[in-house]
Order: structure tokens, then sequence, then C-alpha cells
């Protein structure tokens, strides 16, 4: 359907009312002579308006005769009506040539470039080195080679494991993935023990190689042995030395104490706005207002990138819409109980932190103290299960 609109515009059409006491008889004698009639909308008994193509209207002079009707044209629409008017007015068809040939020439260079994936390595840092590679606002886009600037990108910064640049018009979006480092391998013939990372008390352990120092309930320190490397023989045969293998679980507890303030802070909009826009002209950037800060003392601000693009691709023309909301702050005083309670989850947020990625919390207690009529103390001791086995080479 969207085709044959777009067809029938090229071709150029015409709005039409039919008026008479039988008008489905000349609809009936059109269908007959393939002659196309669409858009058709009754605007009263005996008067139809519909749309009607240049070829079909031609020949309906002698379907009007036959049926008795009357004809009107309403409007003339299509690109051969556009181009008629345009002949009248050389200068500004002339213009809009050489603006759209203008915008076909600067959109050969790269006016944006859009950089993702960075997370230890620094945007600014990978930024230097595209520039360094040759990408960087302005660049020629033909003269973008993207095996070239990843094979130099990864010589420059070694932490990059992969980098990819996607051409859009006078756009480039680069996703850069970085390396993740090998974790410690012991050698298989090396003498290593295994010691305790934290305080706790063995909950259960899994010895696959080396002779365990520890029993179950043991309290342990961090830095204790827990598995020995070095299997003693009583026969008189010299020690044998092998890498200890084990999972040590143990019952490891946490405690902290923090004082909170019972005032919570609430933040309300005014419903006030403030606008501001800057426009992005083929990486220059015009600010249309005179001060950088809102007006408001309190705001909260939102920013929305619009950007032109035709069939996807940037054409080096956008804007940025930022909206300053106007807020306001208030305090209200929380109960003792439930300032505790929200204090409490901020703490054990914090041992989940610091436990092992596969620890399991067992239980935790809480406890709090007023110290003033705006302050309590609050303390969490939480209980985790969780593997403190850590290997260690001994020389």
């Amino acid at each position: 359907m969207f085709l044959t609109r777009i067809f029938q515009y090229i071709r150029g059409y015409l709005v039409i009312t039919v008026t008479g006491k039988y008008p489905e008889r000349f609809f009936n004698v059109c269908a007959g002579r393939h002659i196309l009639i669409w858009d058709l909308f009754p605007c009263s008994q005996t008067v139809f308006r519909c749309a009607v193509s240049n070829r079909g209207f031609r020949l309906l002079p002698s379907v009007v005769k036959k049926t008795g009707v009357q004809i009107k044209i309403v409007k003339k629409c299509g690109l051969p009506v556009v181009l008629k008017r345009l002949k009248k007015r050389k200068w500004f068809v002339a213009g809009l040539t050489v603006f759209f040939l203008l915008l076909i020439v600067l959109n050969q260079f790269i006016w944006k470039i859009e950089l993702s994936g960075c997370e230890t390595v620094s945007a600014s840092r990978v930024q230097e080195a595209l520039s360094e590679c040759g990408l960087k606002v302005g660049a020629f886009r033909p003269f973008l080679d993207e095996k070239h600037l990843q094979n130099q990108m990864l010589i420059k910064i070694p932490e990059l494991a992969w980098l990819w640049a996607d051409k859009s018009g006078s756009k480039v979006t680069v996703q850069v993935k970085e390396r993740v480092l090998k974790p410690e391998i012991f050698d298989k013939n090396a003498f290593c023990n295994i010691e305790a990372n934290k305080d706790g008390v063995i909950d259960s352990m899994i010895v696959k190689s080396g002779i365990p120092m520890v029993a179950l309930g043991d309290t342990v320190r961090k830095g204790d042995m827990l598995v020995s490397g070095l299997i003693l023989s009583e026969k008189g045969v010299e020690p044998r030395k092998v890498q200890s293998e084990a999972e040590i679980y143990a019952r490891v507890w946490y405690e902290k104490t923090k004082a909170f303030s019972l005032w919570n802070q609430v933040v309300n909009e005014t419903g006030k706005k403030e606008k501001k826009y800057t426009l992005h002209l083929f990486g220059w950037n015009l600010n249309l207002f005179l001060h950088d800060e809102s007006k408001f003392a309190e705001y909260t601000e939102e920013v929305k990138e619009h950007e032109l693009s035709v069939f996807g691709r940037y054409l080096g023309l956008g804007f940025t819409n930022r909206v300053y909301s106007e807020t306001v702050t208030s305090y209200e005083k929380m109960s003792e109980e439930s300032m505790a309670q929200s204090g409490a989850l901020e703490i054990e947020a914090m041992f989940d932190e610091e436990a092992t990625a596969n620890a399991k919390k067992k239980e935790s207690r809480m406890s709090y103290t007023v110290l003033d009529e705006d302050t309590i103390e609050v303390t969490v001791i939480a209980e985790y299960i969780e593997d403190i086995a850590k290997k260690t080479y001994i020389e």
C-alpha cells in the first residue's frame, strides 16, 4: 500500500468531486474501463469526493457524458505539480541543489564519535589513541580502514582484547572489549600449601591432595596453614612435595557499627522547568543560551540528544535538549526502628561486597543505640559460609 501511494504521488493525481442523481453509475463505468479511483468519500447522497490519476482523468469526459454527472477539480497533487511550481523559482531550485550537494560532500567526513565498552581503561585514553590512529572529528570517512584501526589500537592499548568501528553516515560508533586477566595458575610440580585468607571456624572440608592440618570445628586465623603440601613418611623415605588441592569452608563473622541520622531527605519537583538547546553542526557546538548554569538553586537535569538521519545515516546535524526541573528539598524524621532497619540493609550490602563470590549468608543480627534525639548507631553482626582456602608457594 505504501509503495502504491509513492507511485501515485510520482505520477501525479487529482482530487475531484462527482455530482449527479446516480453517481454510482459513474463509478461502475470507471471500474469497467479500468480507470483507477481511490479515497472515495461521500459528501452527500449526490456528491462524492475521490482521487483519480492524471491518465485516468483524461478518460473521464466520455464517462461523464454517458452517466450524466458533473465533475469538478478540487486540487492537483503529486510530483508533477511540485516540479511545475519549481520551474518558476529557478533560484530556489539552484540553492536547494547546492545545499544537497554540500550536504553530500560534508557527509563524507566524520563529525561524531561514540565510544562504549570502557570499564577499567579510561575513555579519554581510548579517544586519544583513536585520534593518533586517524579517527577524529573532521577525518575523511572513505579513508578510514576499520581493520587497520583495530590492529593499531590493540597495539597501542594492550588492555583491549577487541575493537570494532561501525560507520553510519558521519557518525562512527566504536565498541571496545577489555581483556580478562588470566587467573593465577600454579605449576603442577610446585610445592604449594593452603592457608586461610580470613578468620573463621571450619565448617566443612574437601581435601583432594595434601595433608589437612585442621579439623572440623577448629578456629583458624588469617594466614594459618590449612593443608600442607609436604607429605611425610614414617618409613624413613624422603618427604614428598605436592600441590595441595582443597575446598575449606568456614563460618566467617562480619561486624560493623555505623551512625545514621533520623532525618530523611525528601526531594520534590515544583513543576517549573527550564530548557536549553545546543545545536550540533558538523562537529561544531552552538549553544542557544547565555548562561551555562540553571537559574534554579536546586534541580534535576535530563539530557536528550536528537540526530538528523536519513535511512539510518547520520548527516552531521542535530541538537541536544537539556531540561532542568526545579526541586525543593525537605526533611522528615523517621522512627528509630525504620531507620535501624534501613541502616542494617546498608551495612549488610557492605558485607556482601567483602565476602567471596560464592559466600552464603547464614544469619545476621542487628541492634541499635540512640545517641541523641536525631542520631542512632546501628550494629550488625552477620555470619557467612565461604571458602577461605588460598594457595601459597613454599620455597
